[in-house]
């Protein structure tokens, strides 16, 4: 335990110069890096076919809870709200692989 007015030891740390190189000719990845802001892209449907997999921005219709972020996968339907049913609206953050789609990840049958 230091005491008051005991001095804390200091230890310099050295980062790299020169950064690790990456190297490429991996597998391609199943994501896109494309990322949509607020307000653009189309909405979805509650009820409706997720065409892909990745984070979407969750509109809810009426003051009963804010817009917040889910994880969607492709081939799942949009939920309907238990608040305000049908009338909640989908719209596409940035595309994400399922863990268990990504190549490196992949569950075997």
């Amino acid at each position: 335990m230091l005491r008051q007015n005991q001095a804390i030891p200091y230890r310099e740390i050295i980062l790299p110069t020169r950064l690790p190189k990456a190297t490429g000719g991996r597998k391609s990845r199943l994501h896109s890096a494309r990322k949509q802001g607020s307000g653009s892209g189309p909405v979805f449907s509650a009820g409706e076919t997720v065409r892909e997999t990745g984070i979407y921005e969750v509109i809810h219709d009426g003051a009963h809870r804010s817009a917040h972020e889910v994880v969607m996968l492709n081939g799942d339907a949009f939920p309907a709200c238990d608040t305000c049913a049908a009338k909640v609206r989908f719209r596409l953050i940035r595309t994400a692989p399922y863990i268990f789609q990504d190549a490196d990840f992949e569950e075997a049958e």
